[in-house]
């Protein structure tokens, strides 16, 4: 098997990490990132054109939706060196003997749901964690139009909404105020930012269903954040739309199980 090796460059841990595992593979085996072969004097390889069976990062979840982002398509272990870590779980001191079972083929392979966003006809990047929809000059509210399978849920005023997966649930709809998914439930959730009176969210629902977003006020451009970066704008008008993809994302099994990570990491 060959694998690709995704570090933080900006983090000496990682980098000797990443020297390690590259002592342990042959150079046939394995190809890094570009960024992390620089510092270490090495060949890179961009990570959209790695032509391996696997990607490892080195680092915490942004780094593991950072290769998410660059090689959709490629199963991931990922490697925790010090942040909260629901994506990279595998802490640095198992690394050498989770890079040995993989090697192996002795690793298990779960898949992730992720969301389809459309802006009218474009289509934007799939979303592991989750699809946000803010306003493009800070501090100005958005009023929105909620729908779900066509039936209008509310119409909210606020900083914005985020519209996440079970894995997202976890990350910045937590931090708003959304609950905990378990990623058994095939489910969405639906959390306002800063919403002034929202009388139905955060509200759950099944990943069947289709949910259209309607900014409705004029002059108020909103920016649409895909896994913490801007990705695509609608304008008044405009509408949103976020759908279970045909796509999933590939993560190697590794440790605790998901409520023993929410009580040690949250």
């Amino acid at each position: 098997m060959k694998v690709g090796i995704i570090s933080r460059f900006d983090m000496q841990e990682a980098l000797e990490l990443t020297k390690k595992m590259l002592e342990r593979l042959s150079d046939e085996d394995v190809v890094i990132d570009p960024e992390s072969a620089r510092v270490l004097e090495r060949k890179g390889t961009q990570i959209s054109e790695m032509d391996v069976n696997a990607l490892v990062t080195i680092g915490g979840d942004g780094t593991v939706l950072h290769a998410q982002r660059e090689a959709p398509e490629l199963p991931i272990l990922g490697i925790n060196m010090g942040g909260v870590g629901f994506l990279a779980d595998v802490p640095p001191e198992d690394a050498l003997k989770a890079i040995g079972q993989l090697k192996e083929g002795n690793l298990e392979i779960s898949e992730l749901a992720k969301l389809s966003i459309r802006v009218s006809d474009e289509r934007l990047p799939d979303a592991l964690n989750e699809g946000v929809i803010r306003a493009t000059e800070p501090g100005r509210a958005l009023t929105s139009q909620v729908l779900v399978d066509g039936e209008e849920v509310e119409e909210i005023r606020g900083d914005g909404l985020i519209v996440a997966t079970p894995t997202g649930s976890t990350a910045y709809s937590l931090a708003a105020g959304g609950p905990i998914i378990d990623p058994r439930l095939e489910a969405f959730v639906l959390t306002p930012v800063s919403a002034r009176l929202s009388k139905t969210m955060p509200l759950v629902i099944p990943s069947s269903c289709e949910i259209k977003v309607k900014l409705l006020k004029s002059g108020r451009r909103a920016n649409i954040v895909i896994d913490g970066r801007v990705a695509g704008e609608a304008s008044p008008g405009e509408d949103i739309v976020f759908k279970l993809s045909e796509n999933t994302a590939k993560f190697f099994e590794w440790g605790d199980k998901f409520f023993e990570k929410a009580r040690e990491k949250l």
